[in-house]
């Protein structure tokens, strides 16, 4: 659920970049931009580690063979989830730059 909630949320940034992207900003527009885009990515990475924490915390109720498979599909989510939040937040630096006037 919280990996909906968390894609939802950056389905709603990503669509408020892209509706900017034809616009040109000022400077300090471009430097607002720049750190809510900076925060959003913070976030992403803090979500991903704790969704690896919870996840993490199911595998330990397992055992074997079991454990290893959750605890590496844990990790591998959590890997996917910051190289998205990392894409998703050069993306958003690349369009304020190409909008700066």
């Amino acid at each position: 659920m919280k990996t909906l909630q968390a894609l939802l949320v950056a389905a709603l940034a990503s669509v408020s970049f892209a509706a900017t992207a034809a616009d040109t900003v000022t400077k300090s527009e471009a430097k607002e931009m720049k750190a809510e885009s900076k925060a959003e990515y913070k976030a992403a990475k803090k979500q991903a580690d704790a969704n690896h924490e919870a996840a993490e915390a199911q595998c330990d109720t397992m055992t074997g063979d079991a454990k290893k498979a959750c605890e590496k599909d844990a990790k591998a989510t959590e890997k996917k989830a910051k190289v998205d939040a990392k894409a998703k937040h050069e993306k958003e630096e690349a369009d304020i730059k190409a909008m700066k006037k």
